[in-house]
């Protein structure tokens, strides 16, 4: 447990969990594999933006500016989203900005139960 631990205090992870967010979230819908990731748009969201809290409070331990930040992602995705090209079948959408948000919130409780845990002996 210690090492996974110290493995998540290292800012590449989050750095690399929000690379693979905004590279998910620009690739055309038809070429995001469906049998790796689930097929609920909502839940996809849900599940990134609870990771990309969760890996971001360790290094950095400002949770609450980390949980506006993924609030603040979302909103800026969706938007990037909205001027991506029409083929790329992409679009702004509030529900995708709420579970992004609902996500982030969620993944700063499971960041507190992580940590409460990893501190047990």
């Amino acid at each position: 447990m210690k090492t996974i631990t110290t493995l998540l205090h290292y800012k590449a992870l989050p750095i690399i969990w929000s690379i693979i967010i905004l590279i998910l979230c620009s690739l055309p819908s038809k070429n995001i594999p469906t049998d790796v990731v689930m097929v609920n748009d909502k839940a996809n969201h849900f599940v990134a933006f609870a990771g990309f809290t969760f890996f971001w409070i360790f290094p950095t331990k400002q949770s609450w500016k980390i949980i506006l930040v993924a609030i603040a992602y979302g909103i800026i995705i969706e938007f990037w989203q909205a001027i991506l090209p029409k083929e790329f079948n992409r679009s702004f959408d509030w529900y995708d900005v709420v579970a992004d948000g609902i996500g982030g919130i969620i993944g700063y409780f499971i960041w507190l139960i992580f940590n409460k845990l990893s501190t047990i002996k």
